[in-house]
Formats: structure tokens, sequence, C-alpha cells
């Protein structure tokens, strides 16, 4: 069974939750909650990528951190 993970990324370095979320729609979920609530990740980020990737190393969804 796969499972889920938070990624941010600048290019430079990347960083992530360490999560093990067992639906792809509850790790997007959490995923743009956390892009639009903001967090120490989404500042430290900016003007990078969160993505959500699965067990097997794959980006199943991604979206670019705004810079503020």
């Amino acid at each position: 069974m796969k499972t889920y993970d938070i990624y941010f990324s600048d290019g430079v370095s990347s960083d992530h939750k360490g999560f093990a979320i067992k639906a792809e729609e509850k790790a997007v979920r959490m995923a743009e909650d956390m892009l639009a609530e903001g967090n120490f990740y989404t500042e430290q980020y900016a003007g990078g990528t969160i993505s959500v990737v699965d067990s097997e190393g794959t980006a199943v969804w991604s979206k670019p951190i705004p810079k503020k």
C-alpha cells in the first residue's frame, strides 16, 4: 500500500514532513491547507514548490509556493 508525504523544495534544498498518509486525497488537502494558511516550511521555501510524493518517490501533486 502506498503512503504519501509532503515535500518542500526551492532548487537548493528540500525538506519533508515525515508523514505516512494512507490516502492521496488527504495528503493533497493537507498540502493545500499548508499552502493557504502558511507555516514555517512555506516561509522557508517561498518561491519553491510544495509537493505530495508517494512512497515510491513519484510526485502526485505539486504547486508553487508564492513569495511574500
